[in-house]
């Protein structure tokens, strides 16, 4: 059982200098393929991951639907936010991104394509290790004459709204600080700090899976979502226990660590890198994730607009 008010600080992967990004962009080697069902719509569905060429960025296809169209990972895609954030385009939609993204950013890939059978990724565990393992065993390629496109703020960024508060400053690194309050006796306030860099993400991070309280599940059935949901891919918070497959929980606070998962995944859909910024964020969930990742994407266009001498 986590403690309450549990909080936890993640320091740089103590290899992180020779872990160091390339400043090129980045794409995959070869093909990887997952299958399984979608967390949501409980459809059976295949992803495969492809290389894609640099400054395209990544982008979903719909490979089940006629002229297999192209949904970009961006901010202005984003349909719903609702237990996840879907993407769409005209007719085609793709639901539940995040837990892939947030695998494509931990890996810091910049230009991916994604290749999905119907209309939402496979759930695999709940978490984004399934995707970042994939991913890894496919093998990074640089392209070394297209620098990464990052992501760069000219002083601070805030968000509130509803009790959420997100906060953003420059760094010399990709910080993330997250808090969840609920009212509830098991998970009461958990917080982590977390410094970005690959081998921290696999093994802090990716692995946490979501979750959701028991009082919600009927509920969350009835309204068409969780079809696919079960104790293999997601812990259920009881009233006075956890509900969880054989394994139990992997961390006292996975919770709280899910949350950073997902605001990595949704704030991938800026399309540039998060290197150099420090992110503090109190009861963060989708929708506050998108409309804090619009006032970053805004900040950061303002500042490449003004002349250089106006920002010393």
């Amino acid at each position: 059982m986590p403690d309450k008010n549990r909080r936890t600080e993640i320091a740089a992967h103590p290899d992180a200098k020779r872990q160091e990004r390339p400043l090129g962009q980045t794409t995959i080697l070869e093909e990887a393929t997952l299958e399984g069902i979608g967390l949501h719509t409980g459809c059976k569905t295949r992803l495969t991951f492809r290389s894609a060429p640099a400054n395209s960025g990544i982008r979903f296809f719909r490979t089940d639907l006629p002229g297999t169209p192209m949904i970009p990972a961006r901010l202005g895609f984003v349909v719903a936010t609702v237990r996840g954030t879907n993407l769409g385009l005209h007719e085609a939609k793709v639901h539940t991104v995040e837990h892939v993204l947030s695998a494509a950013t931990g890996l810091g890939i910049d230009n991916l394509d994604i290749l999905v059978t119907a209309n939402e990724p496979p759930a695999m565990d709940g978490s984004s290790l399934p995707f970042f393992k994939a991913l890894m065993q496919a093998g990074i390629k640089t392209y070394p004459d297209s620098p990464k496109r990052l992501l760069t703020i000219p002083g601070e960024v805030t968000y509130e709204d509803k009790g959420s508060s997100y906060r953003a400053t420059p760094s010399d690194r990709f910080e993330i600080a997250a808090t969840i309050i609920h009212d509830h006796p098991l998970v009461p306030k958990l917080t982590l700090e977390f410094v970005m860099d690959t081998a921290g993400y696999a093994a802090a991070v990716a692995p946490a899976r979501t979750f959701c309280f028991e009082h919600e599940v009927q509920f969350l059935k009835s309204q068409g979502l969780a079809q696919g949901g079960s104790l293999e891919n997601a812990v259920v918070i009881g009233r006075d226990k956890f509900h969880t497959n054989a394994e139990g929980l992997r961390f006292p606070d996975e919770f709280v660590r899910h949350k950073v998962l997902d605001l990595i995944g949704d704030l991938t859909l800026i399309g540039r890198s998060l290197l150099n910024v420090r992110i503090e964020a109190t009861r963060c969930g989708h929708a506050h994730n998108i409309e804090f990742a619009k006032r970053l994407n805004e900040a950061a266009a303002k500042m490449r607009k003004q002349p250089a001498a106006a920002l010393k």
